[in-house]
């Protein structure tokens, strides 16, 4: 395995994904303000009850991940139907699945993350071997503390739409047009807010947990 080809080809996908949220950001600036304010109310819901809502956050992040997959696999999705279409076809099988199972939604994101990983360790010479297994295990070790992941993955999620929001309510301002063209410190601020929001929810959550129900009395 050539490392250094590694690390380029991982700095190519890295180059890719912020072209591609920058091309979104712009996108939805183009939008107006909203889009801006419908983005904004969207992340502080995320930040502050993702774990709350856990089926519709499940169902939203099971498509998003279905739809990256199809987007990412596209050239080996057989030709039957397009490409657009396969994304749709992928996210709202996806979508549906992790509603009904909601741990679904980070075994998805887990396999997601792992195949793009595996790719760039073959095994037995094989990538898209490297790819399923290394699918299976970023799948296996998502499910686990699902629902914690979850949130997590929710409230990452929140923090980049608030961004996002905030930004493009910002207009033609400067610091919004500078913001706008520098895709990584939109991805800091998710990282710093979703993690704030994550531990806000996970903390109330276990507070509710240690709580004891008070003890109901007996109707006549």
């Amino acid at each position: 395995m050539n490392v250094s080809t590694d690390l380029l080809g991982f700095r190519g996908q890295l180059g890719l994904g912020l072209a591609a949220l920058a091309r979104l950001v712009a996108w939805l600036r183009g939008l107006g303000s909203a889009a801006g304010v419908g983005l904004a109310i969207g992340g502080v819901v995320l930040l502050a009850a993702a774990d709350r809502l856990r089926r519709p956050v499940a169902f939203l992040g099971g498509a998003a991940a279905g739809a990256l997959a199809a987007t990412a696999g596209r050239d080996v999705l057989p030709a039957a139907l397009s490409p657009v279409a396969w994304v749709w076809i992928t996210a709202a099988v996806c979508g549906l699945v992790a509603a009904g199972l909601p741990l679904a939604f980070p075994a998805l994101v887990g396999a997601l993350v792992g195949a793009a990983m595996g790719l760039h360790v073959p095994i037995m010479g094989r990538p898209a071997l490297g790819a399923a297994v290394a699918a299976a295990v970023g799948a296996a070790l998502l499910a686990v503390g699902a629902r914690t992941v979850a949130s997590v993955l929710a409230a990452l999620a929140g923090g980049l739409a608030l961004g996002i929001g905030l930004v493009t309510l910002g207009g033609e301002r400067e610091w919004a047009v500078e913001i706008a063209a520098r895709p990584l410190v939109l991805l800091g601020f998710a990282v710093v807010t979703g993690v704030a929001g994550a531990v806000f929810q996970l903390a109330g959550d276990r507070a509710r947990e240690r709580t004891p129900t008070p003890p109901r009395l007996p109707r006549d």
